[in-house]
C-alpha cells in the first residue's frame, strides 16, 4: 500500500536474525550511504533512522507514493554491499542473502503526531529495550534522531563496494515530520520527552528481570555471523497503523484500510475474471490456428513452415523445374 504524503515506520529483519548489521564504520558507512542515496533518488524525506544488529527501523514521509521503490533501492543496495564487504573480510565464509525472505519489508501508517513520536522514540530507544546500552545515545551503529532535525546537512562519503557510477559523497538533512507543529526547538524537545519515557520503561524492565546491559566492549566483539541464541518469537502483532494511544484516530485508520483492502479485493477479483476471460478467448483462437496448420501449404514454402510450423506438401512437380540442375 503506498500512499503520498504518508509518514510510515519501516522494519526489515536479516536472513536467521544473523547480525549482519553489527555496529562498525564500514557497516555504519553502508547503511547511511544507501540509505540518503536512496531517499534522495525517491525524493524520500527521513525523519529517523536506528540499525540494530540484525534489523533496522526507519521513520520517513512518502510525498510521492514511491515507498516500495525507495525500500526496494535502499534494501538492493544495503545487501549488494555488505555481500562484497564480508565476502573479502571473511572468504571461507560462503554467503548469499542479507534480508530474511519471510517479509519484504514490515510497514506502519503513522496516522497523527502522537503515534509519529511514539515509533520515533521505539525506534531509537530498541538497543535500551534490547539490552544493549543504557542510553539510546551510547548505541555505536547507524542513529539518526531528533537531536538531528534542524542542524544542518550531513555528508556521507560512497562505500568502497557495488557503487561505482554514483557521486563520492551525498548530502542530506534529517527533518521532523511536518505532521509535528511548533517551533523547531519545541517540536524536538517534545520528541525528546517521549523518547525518555520509552528509555525509562526499558531500563525499569530489564531491572525487574535482573538483566544487565551489554555494554559497548561485548557489542563491538560481536560475531556477524551470530545469531540470538533459542528460538526465535513468531506470530507476535504487527498491526498495520499506529496513533500513540489515541483510539479514535487508530480506529479511523483501521477502517480506512480495511476499506483499501476490501477495494482492493473487489478490483482483484474483477481483473482476475477478465485475465480468465481472454485466457480462454486466446485459447481458443489457438485451438482454431493450429487448426488450421494442418492444411497443407505447397511444397518450397519456407517462411509459414519456419516461422508457425505449417505443414508441406512434396514438391510438385509443375515447379520442380525451378531449381537447378544438380
Amino acid at each position: 500500500m503506498s500512499l503520498p504524503r504518508s509518514t510510515s515506520m519501516l522494519t526489515r529483519s536479516t536472513v536467521m536474525g544473523l547480525y549482519l548489521l553489527a555496529p562498525g564504520k564500514t557497516v555504519n558507512q553502508i547503511l547511511e550511504y544507501c540509505l540518503v542515496w536512496a531517499a534522495q533518488r525517491r525524493g524520500i524525506r527521513i525523519h529517523a533512522f536506528s540499525a540494530q544488529s540484525n534489523h533496522y527501523h526507519l521513520v520517513v514521509t512518502d510525498p510521492a507514493g514511491l515507498l516500495s521503490e525507495f525500500m526496494q533501492d535502499f534494501n538492493r543496495g544495503v545487501a549488494c554491499c555488505l555481500l562484497a564487504y564480508y565476502r573479502k573480510r571473511f572468504p571461507e565464509r560462503r554467503m548469499d542473502a542479507v534480508w530474511s525472505p519471510a517479509q519484504s519489508f514490515s510497514q506502519q501508517f503513522l496516522v497523527n503526531a502522537a503515534g509519529i513520536r511514539d515509533k520515533i522514540a521505539y525506534s531509537v530507544t530498541n538497543p535500551v529495550k534490547d539490552g544493549m546500552v543504557s542510553q539510546y545515545q551510547q548505541w555505536p551503529g547507524l542513529r539518526l534522531c531528533p537531536d538531528d532535525w534542524g542542524t544542518g546537512t550531513r555528508t556521507v562519503r560512497r562505500p568502497p563496494y557495488y557503487f561505482k557510477h554514483t557521486p563520492e559523497e551525498l548530502t542530506y538533512e534529517v527533518v521532523p515530520p511536518t505532521q509535528l507543529d511548533g517551533p523547531l526547538e519545541q517540536v524536538v524537545a517534545d520528541a525528546n520527552h517521549v523518547i525518555d519515557e520509552h528509555e525509562a520503561r526499558a531500563r525499569a524492565t530489564l531491572a525487574a528481570k535482573g538483566r544487565r546491559f551489554a555494554g559497548l566492549r561485548r557489542i563491538k566483539a560481536t560475531d556477524p555471523f551470530d545469531a540470538p541464541r533459542g528460538q526465535r518469537p513468531r506470530g507476535n502483532l504487527n498491526p498495520t497503523v499506529a496513533a500513540g494511544g489515541d483510539a479514535r484516530a487508530f480506529a479511523n485508520a483501521v477502517r480506512a484500510v480495511k476499506r483499501f483492502r476490501s477495494a482492493y479485493r473487489e478490483a482483484w477479483r474483477r481483473f482476475n475474471a477478465t485475465v480468465k476471460r481472454f485466457c480462454a478467448t486466446y485459447r481458443e483462437a489457438s485451438q482454431r490456428m493450429n487448426a488450421s496448420l494442418e492444411h497443407l501449404f505447397p511444397g518450397g514454402t519456407l517462411l509459414m513452415h519456419r516461422r508457425y510450423g505449417c505443414a508441406r506438401a512434396p514438391l510438385d512437380a509443375r515447379w520442380c523445374h525451378l531449381a537447378t540442375p544438380s
